[in-house]
């Protein structure tokens, strides 16, 4: 059974491969990525998080109980495999993050501060392999971008991430 990785895990400073087999496999992967950010609370999670270094993460900000935090509010559930930033947004933002594979950063006083632009595009395939794609703003295309970076290899501790307080 799957569970979240943690750092310093090498996996998750590695670039993932694409996904090119839309398969039960796959399927089982999702549902395991939806069950471990249901338990955990996340708005989100990145398969490098579970062990599997590859280019595909859900969104989905609510709780067991179908109810969503506050701070959580604006991210509609999806699903994106091989996504891609196609544009971004001149307006940038200084914004508190925290990431589940990073323990310390789950508390409100170990979140990290991260500058991320305000609104993007993006495109890429449904669980299925059709196309999606679509525009985020606010708290959702942060988080939107926080999971890209997972797929990238980079964390919001990384340097070129972090900011001084």
């Amino acid at each position: 059974m799957r569970t979240i990785v943690e750092v310093p895990d090498p996996i998750l400073s590695r670039v993932a491969a694409p996904v090119v087999r839309f398969n039960p496999w796959l399927d089982a992967l999702i549902a395991d990525m939806a069950r471990i950010r249901r338990e955990m609370g996340g708005a989100g999670i990145a398969a490098p998080q579970v062990g599997e270094s590859l280019r595909v993460f859900l969104l989905d900000a609510r709780r067991a109980d179908g109810t969503v935090a506050e701070h959580h509010a604006g991210i509609e559930p999806m699903v994106v495999v091989n996504p891609r930033i196609t544009r971004t947004g001149d307006d940038i933002e200084r914004g508190a993050e925290g990431c589940l594979s990073i323990p310390s950063t789950l508390l409100p006083e170990g979140r990290i501060e991260v500058m991320r632009p305000v609104s993007i595009t993006w495109e890429g395939l449904s669980p299925g392999g059709e196309p999606i794609g679509g525009a985020l703003s606010g708290f959702a295309a942060r988080a939107f971008q926080h999971e890209m970076d997972h797929l990238d290899g980079i964390l919001i501790t990384d340097p070129a991430r972090r900011l001084d307080p």
